[in-house]
């Protein structure tokens, strides 16, 4: 499915108030992972994820001042040039050795999932991060099944370094990483 998605790093131009208009993050979650005593467990709970023109808008900002500031890379994948999905790398390294990036985002828009996008974004992103230097990508990972399945079949573990404020941020979220050979 991959050979009608175009994907590339995006520049300023690139982001308009409009560019997540289309995207829909929906989620129904039905089982998720929860951390009881240093050992997570799979709990039977469902709620939904989604963002509404707010939640967006203020992705569209960061999108914005991430690029202007140098403050990381955004690549986005587009069908018939409208954006199905995006990954975020920040270059805000971290840990012992310098030796984490944070990936902020990877999401992709609810029709389009299960067909490698997401995939090819995240590969995106360790290509990147292998050129900045880094060893490590960092990964707070929410807790659905679904989304801790991808990371764990793409070679993502638990994360060796916690970052306490990441995880203080999202709480209920796995912190993990994904080694760079």
């Amino acid at each position: 499915m991959l050979e009608k998605i175009e994907i590339k790093e995006l520049i300023s131009d690139d982001i308009n108030g409009s560019l997540l208009n289309n995207f829909d993050r929906y989620q129904k979650v039905t089982r998720h992972w929860k951390n009881k005593n240093g050992e997570w467990i799979l709990i039977d709970e469902e709620y939904v994820v989604d963002w509404d023109r707010k939640k967006k808008n203020n992705v569209v900002k960061f999108f914005l001042n991430t690029i202007k500031e140098g403050k990381g890379y955004i690549f986005g994948a587009y069908e018939k040039e409208e954006l199905i999905g995006f990954s975020v790398l920040l270059n805000n390294k971290f840990g012992t050795n310098e030796q984490y990036s944070q990936l902020k985002y990877l999401q992709v828009s609810y029709g389009h999932r299960h067909q490698g996008t997401g995939k090819e974004l995240f590969r995106l992103c360790v290509e990147k991060a292998k050129k900045i230097g880094i060893t490590k990508i960092y990964i707070s990972a929410n807790d659905s099944e679904e989304t801790q399945k991808f990371y764990l079949d793409i070679g993502c573990k638990d994360a060796e370094e916690i970052n306490s404020k990441l995880a203080e941020e999202e709480p209920y979220d796995r912190q993990m990483e994904y080694v760079i050979e």
